[in-house]
């Protein structure tokens, strides 16, 4: 099955981080990492790729035991300024180590900018916090968040150079509990430059206030005066107390109008130097946010992590191609040789050498009737030298040369360990089988050329007993009890390893003794399963009703003792191979 661009970025990514020690798991839900594992929430592979990378630079470069009970105490406005300064941090490590992925990150970017042009502007420190994390991106080289830009006309030039700042500053910082006090200095910073800018805006208040009085005192006074003057003047002329009156009267008011008008205009201008003087504006909006001075910077409302930002997105697209696959399973917190030795008695039973020998048998068969390519006399297959060094020599009887061709098949064994499989003491219990039949195939596949096999077990938890980067399983392997029977999670969790594999075929085989838990789980993860090139062929320990295990529009093998399996496999696998 051929993959998009999108689905080829995920595997080369994860195979990346698998090598490292990394599990990563795609299932229903949200995406997350614990530091030790990755969880990415099913969804379009653009917004998956996203996800991978913002949650593997967590991985690889977050301290959360440092980090989390700082996180867990702290204001949202100091956990926001930390999120966002430690995304910059950490999306320049990943982009250092994995120069590739910078091309992912300008598409997971161009979701980004839908995010933030649709917000609204909430005239709190969210605001200015989006301002630092474009200006980081921009930093970073990811160039694809400019027209996110558009929105943030109302940041003023010192602020602009605040942010880019701190930005720089975090692309430097050692590690996260430096960023922790970058964040604690911005939020310091941000305060300050808004109470200077407060201060500046006072003094121009006080300044116009101050030349308004001034203005109107004077206006005042020189209309008094010159009021008086002519009014007795005019009064002495005309020796009319009636002139004395009318000429007080009309001088006061020529003067007052006068006086007032010019002390208004003196006091404005006056005000306005005075105002100006103390300081110039700043903060002024251009857009639909209030500004930077009217900022709360104390308020904080979103979450400002770009993991959540993304799943949120994700919640917003059409996700009814995804709604049935099941939520991640737990994983055991073991590795194989811990659980050795905290219990060497509790192992998988001794293999059975005569059916051991039958599948082998029956796979090589199988595998060499598939690779046969008859033309003419000559048979192409796998290169027998004895075969070619005969034919050079003349011997007549080497006519046919065969060329096995490498398989390119990749096989999953899921191996149900829940309660009702029992302990693998004897052939009375079916673990006892299941185990026996899982070895079986395990190892008489490992043994093809160009055959990858990976072996685990599965209940409420998945235990990985062998990945398909071990070329060989061992031959002690420990059984564990696990609980119920969560098939459809398992079942994803062994399907996020195998469409990894750029095998050509995808197969996994499922070994439970019927029904699971959740089988409307099963049906949603064979659905995703199958979209994505896995086949997937079910084999059932006793005789169980397949219409409740989810597996009813499948083929499915059904047997009573590990005798029988090799009958079955080849069935299914001739079906599907």
């Amino acid at each position: 099955m051929k993959r998009n661009t999108e689905q080829a970025s995920f595997s080369m990514l994860s195979n990346a981080l698998t090598r490292k020690g990394v599990n990563v798991t795609i299932a229903g839900g949200s995406s997350y990492t614990n530091g030790k594992r990755i969880v990415i929430g099913v969804g379009p592979w653009d917004q998956m790729v996203c996800s991978l990378l913002h949650e593997s630079a967590h991985l690889n470069h977050t301290n959360f035991s440092a980090i989390g009970n700082v996180m867990q105490q702290t204001s949202t406005a100091l956990k926001n300024a930390i999120n966002v300064l430690e995304d910059i941090r950490i999306d320049l490590r990943n982009i250092r180590e994995f120069p590739g992925a910078i091309q992912s990150y300008q598409s997971s970017r161009r979701i980004l900018v839908d995010i933030i042009t649709k917000r609204e502007f909430t005239n709190c420190l969210d605001d200015i916090l989006y301002y630092v994390l474009l200006v980081g991106n921009l930093e970073n080289g990811i160039t694809a968040i400019k027209p996110a830009l558009a929105g943030f006309d109302w940041v003023t030039l010192e602020l602009d150079k605040l942010c880019l700042k701190y930005a720089q500053l975090a692309q430097t910082a050692k590690d996260t509990l430096e960023v922790r006090e970058l964040a604690e200095n911005l939020l310091l910073e941000l305060v300050a430059m808004q109470q200077a800018n407060q201060q500046e805006a006072e003094g121009e208040a006080e300044g116009e206030a101050e030349g308004e009085a001034e203005g109107e005192a004077e206006g005042d006074a020189e209309g008094d005066a010159e009021g008086d003057a002519e009014g007795d003047a005019e009064g002495d002329a005309e020796g009319d107390a009636e002139g004395d009156a009318e000429g007080d009267a009309e001088g006061d008011a020529e003067g007052d109008a006068e006086g007032d008008a010019e002390g208004d205009a003196e006091g404005d201008a006056e005000g306005d130097a005075e105002g100006k003087s103390n300081g110039n504006t700043s903060g002024k909006a251009l857009s639909n946010s209030k500004g930077f001075n009217e900022i709360d910077l104390e308020q904080s409302f979103e979450d400002l992590d770009v993991g959540k930002l993304l799943e949120a997105h994700r919640y917003q697209q059409d996700m009814s191609n995804y709604s049935r696959v099941p939520e991640p399973i737990k994983v055991v917190p073991y590795t194989v040789q811990e659980l050795l030795r905290g219990n060497p008695s509790n192992v998988f039973p001794a293999a059975n050498l005569q059916v051991n020998g039958a599948v082998a048998n029956a796979v090589k068969v199988m595998f060499r009737q598939r690779n046969m390519k008859l033309s003419g006399v000559t048979q192409f297959g796998e290169l027998d030298e004895d075969r070619l060094v005969d034919a050079f020599l003349g011997n007549p009887g080497a006519k046919n040369i065969r060329r096995d061709i490498a398989a390119n098949l990749s096989v999953g064994v899921l191996l149900d360990a829940s309660g009702s499989m029992g302990y693998p003491w004897d052939d009375t219990h079916r673990s006892y089988v299941a185990t026996k039949a899982a070895m079986a195939m395990t190892q008489a596949l490992e043994k093809q050329s160009g055959v990858l096999t990976s072996l685990s077990l599965f209940g409420d938890f998945y235990l990985e007993l062998k990945g398909f980067a071990l070329k060989k399983t061992p031959s002690v392997l420990p059984y564990v009890e696990l609980g119920g029977t969560s098939t459809g999670s398992a079942m994803m969790e062994m399907g996020s390893k195998l469409i990894l594999q750029s095998s050509q075929k995808k197969v996994m085989f499922v070994i439970t003794d019927g029904q699971p838990d959740v089988p409307q789980e099963v049906v949603g993860s064979l659905d995703w399963l199958a979209q994505h090139g896995v086949v997937v062929l079910p084999v059932i320990i006793g005789q169980v009703d397949v219409r409740f295990t989810g597996f009813k529009d499948l083929k499915v093998a059904c047997i009573d003792h590990v005798n029988e399996l090799p009958k079955q496999l080849m069935q299914l696998l001739k079906q599907h191979i």
